[in-house]
């Protein structure tokens, strides 16, 4: 057990090196390196044919790889068909059986994955109640609104508590305060260290998640905390100021190595962190302040612009 806690200290869960995919004509992964470690929520982003769907799917070795070398839980991808056990996989396609109930098909995964009879009820309780299914146990999947369908979908995909969650857009069609919940259990998983990496169109997700990974035509654009995207984005908090003396505290502020814009009456600090609020406060004293955080849609923008 310690030996396996220092592996993963060393090695990442998914390791990337100079991975391609082509489909004919069409390079889809181009030389793609990346590193995701064990117990984080990873976001993987970028616009549609950036390549999220086929990294995944070659995860999971559903296609082979034209070049490069991947590792999954530590094994090379050829040897991945030996830890299935260890993964969950969420498709965008319709995965389920639309003839059996939500029930159904919540067991027939259990089963799938040798799940015990006491084991079972008591995971298909918590997962049912934490997709809001519960009510709706004996109901068709077929029959299932597009939301509910997805909840579904990911419920089957957490039955036998996997390591390593992918989650291909695990969110869409669900309401916001289900989201919610989603992420919550994300969160508690990986604090576990267990793996999610999760392909989103959304911001607010992609802000929630302690690493992403922004695609664009095959390649990883940029990579890192949401924090450090921003800096490389050369995106900054702003500390906006309201001051009985905007010139003159301008000046002194200045003189103290700060970036100073003096927009409207209103100094605006570009910080370098949020440690630094301290130490503009105990320079001036503002009538009134608000912080701006920059977004990560902001920085993604800069980035694509420069690319």
């Amino acid at each position: 057990m310690a030996g396996r806690g220092m592996a993963r200290e060393i090695e990442p869960a998914i390791s990337a090196r100079g991975v391609i995919k082509s489909f004919g004509r069409q390079r889809v992964l181009d030389s793609l390196t990346v590193d995701i470690p064990y117990g984080v929520t990873y976001c993987l982003l970028g616009p549609n044919g950036s390549g999220k769907t086929t990294f995944i799917r070659a995860i999971v070795r559903l296609l082979h790889l034209d070049g490069g070398e991947m590792s999954v839980l530590g094994r090379p991808v050829s040897e991945v068909d030996e830890i299935y056990s260890q993964i969950g996989y969420m498709t965008q396609h319709k995965a389920l059986y639309p003839d059996l109930t939500v029930q159904e098909n919540m067991e027939f995964y259990a089963g799938l994955y040798g799940l015990k009879k006491q084991q079972r009820v008591a995971r298909l309780e918590e997962l049912l109640e934490m997709v809001d299914l519960s009510e709706h146990s004996g109901r068709l999947a077929g029959a299932l609104s597009g939301g509910m369908y997805q909840r579904l979908s990911l419920a089957c995909t957490l039955i036998h508590e996997p390591e390593l969650l992918l989650l291909d857009e695990p969110t869409v069609g669900v309401d916001p305060r289900l989201r919610q919940t989603f992420w919550e259990y994300f969160g508690r998983l990986t604090q576990e260290g267990k793996t999610v990496l999760i392909t989103t169109h959304l911001m607010d997700e992609a802000e929630k998640c302690q690493r992403v990974g922004y695609m664009r035509a095959g390649r990883m654009a940029a990579e890192g905390t949401p924090e450090e995207i921003l800096r490389q984005a050369g995106l900054r908090p702003i500390l906006k100021l309201w001051l009985a003396e905007p010139e003159r505290d301008a000046v002194l502020l200045r003189a103290e190595g700060y970036e100073i814009d003096v927009v409207g009456g209103v100094v605006q600090v570009r910080l370098e962190s949020h440690a630094r609020i301290k130490e503009v406060l105990a320079a001036v004293s503002p009538l009134d302040m608000r912080l701006a955080e920059p977004k990560l849609e902001e920085a993604f923008l800069r980035l694509s612009e420069a690319a």
